[in-house]
């Protein structure tokens, strides 16, 4: 079975391995996706609203200015997946995974992500504001001007990763507890109108 079909029978989505197919600027709002697998599927555009996915794995797909927001997910991977200006608003993450994705201008603002991973990824000009975390992972990624206002990451690692113009509270409270390396902690001391001579 297709995703179309699926669709068209009102069934969950469920079982399917497709591939090289485009659904640019449908509607999935709501539909149950399950132990599916999709490669190189053209999603830009589209509509998740509400959507909850279980056991899917999507490879080399496109969800440029997708809505995935209010959506539910559990032990997903987004691999090599183009997510530019994807809105995750309010999302629920669980076992997540993001890897080698494009995600700028991406909006997780008010997500929930727990155990979650953001792996050799770019999220630079995305929104990470009023996240709430637990075992959030960020490895060898680019999340440079990327605003994290309102999201504690006490404990997550950012060591190997791109922060440069990070927006964060006038106070950077959003950095108090988390792990950085030197040059990452002289990036955010210029963010505070520090001027480090050598």
């Amino acid at each position: 079975m297709t995703l179309r079909e699926a669709v068209e029978a009102f069934s969950d989505a469920e079982d399917i391995e497709e591939r090289d197919a485009s659904y640019a600027g449908e509607c999935f709002d709501s539909l149950v996706f399950r132990n599916s697998e999709f490669a190189s599927v053209d999603f830009s555009s589209s509509s998740f609203h509400d959507a909850v996915f279980t056991d899917v794995v999507f490879d080399s797909c496109d969800f440029s200015n997708a809505d995935f927001s209010s959506s539910s997910f559990l032990r997903v991977t987004f691999l090599s997946c183009r997510l530019t200006g994807v809105s995750f608003l309010s999302a629920r993450m669980r076992k997540t995974a993001f890897r080698n994705a494009a995600a700028r201008y991406a909006s997780f603002d008010s997500c929930s992500m727990e155990g979650c991973s953001l792996v050799s990824s770019e999220f630079p000009d995305s929104s990470f504001a009023s996240v709430r975390h637990s075992a959030l992972s960020i490895t060898d990624s680019d999340i440079s001007s990327a605003i994290f206002r309102g999201t504690p990451l006490a404990g997550v690692s950012l060591t190997g990763s791109s922060i440069g113009g990070i927006i964060l509270s006038d106070n950077l409270k959003e950095m108090r507890g988390a792990e950085l390396d030197i040059a990452q902690a002289m990036d955010l001391v210029r963010i505070l109108g520090v001027d480090i001579i050598a």
